[in-house]
């Protein structure tokens, strides 16, 4: 910490960003606050358009979101823990206070970083809830379809069924039927005939002379044996 030139702080902005933007470690290029500026937004740049980054406190996120980007699957899943190596150094508060002081860049990259993987994580989990709706009301118009499509069968087959039983239970229910259909035609002959016979009446009632002859063609014939049979 008493280094001014040690590499070791805000190590992870310099990894991250573009060092010939600052003309790589040539400090006297630009100012060291603009050189720091240039240095956090190119890391925060690059963080942002990688695919993929996890962070160590989150290891079950970062196993989601690898997971789901590159649609692949772990045999088994991360372990979080809650400690690491560095967790075993005691420190007071005025160090790591310090600490936080010398590596400022690397804090402010850090609260990007975790900011940018929740939204991430959010936005995969909603992605994933949207597509298993959409499979649920797929899944469901699919059921809803076959359910109908049994229902109308069973009904067909029902009628089917009950026009069946009622022709075996009712074997003179066809007979029946061709002797109604022949007493309408029976009915409809004789009423043709009785419109037949009323105009012959009516004609006969105005030509009195040719109702007999129209009438009775043979009346010449039965004179005339009538006459020989006289005669004899």
């Amino acid at each position: 910490m008493d280094c001014p030139y040690n590499l070791a702080n805000n190590r992870q902005v310099r990894m991250l960003s573009d060092l010939t933007l600052v003309g790589c470690y040539n400090l006297s290029v630009m100012p060291e606050k603009q050189r720091n500026k240039v240095l956090l937004e190119s890391a925060k740049t690059n963080l942002k358009h990688m695919a993929f980054f996890g962070l160590t406190e989150f290891q079950r996120k970062t196993q989601y979101l690898f997971e789901k980007t590159f649609n692949m699957n772990f045999i088994s899943p991360f372990t979080q823990y809650n400690t690491t190596r560095a967790s075993s150094v005691e420190i007071n508060e005025e160090i790591q206070k310090r600490i936080e002081g010398l590596n400022f860049l690397d804090m402010e990259l850090y609260s990007y970083a975790k900011d940018l993987f929740l939204q991430r994580y959010q936005f995969m989990r909603q992605k994933e809830h949207q597509e298993a709706r959409r499979k649920r009301q797929e899944q469901r118009k699919f059921l809803k379809g076959k359910l109908l499509q049994t229902h109308f069968q069973s009904q067909s087959q029902g009628q089917s069924q009950n026009l069946s039983q009622n022709q075996s239970q009712n074997p003179n229910l066809n007979a029946n039927q061709n002797v109604t259909q022949n007493l309408i035609q029976n009915l409809t002959q004789t009423s043709s005939q009785n419109s037949s016979q009323k105009e012959n009446r009516e004609s006969q009632r105005q030509n009195p002379g040719q109702e007999q002859s129209d009438s009775n063609p043979s009346n010449g014939t039965n004179d005339y044996i009538g006459s020989v049979e006289k005669w004899r």
